[in-house]
């Protein structure tokens, strides 16, 4: 299994930077079998969602095996220093 998550980055930041520290939003998305099938599963669900880049920004895709990623995600959840990037 392989965890994935979408980031949706400012495009000032570039796409090998953006990282869940400095995303503008992190989304959970569904485990998926493989990596393969994490980029196309991700393509297909990302395009149904209500919440899309704006003006400005992108989407990156994390595609990671369970645990690390996870505790970088909940870590930024928890501090309350944590930048706060208003959405329009």
């Amino acid at each position: 299994m392989v965890s994935v998550y979408a980031l949706i980055c400012a495009a000032t930041v570039a796409q090998s930077d953006c990282s869940v520290e400095n995303a503008v939003d992190v989304i959970r998305m569904p485990d998926s079998a493989s990596q393969v099938n994490c980029f196309q599963d991700s393509m297909v669900t990302l395009a149904s969602l209500a919440i899309q880049p704006e003006g400005g920004e992108y989407w990156k895709i994390v595609c990671a095996e369970p645990g690390g990623l996870e505790i970088e995600v909940a870590r930024r959840h928890r501090d309350p220093n944590a930048p706060i990037h208003p959405r329009g």
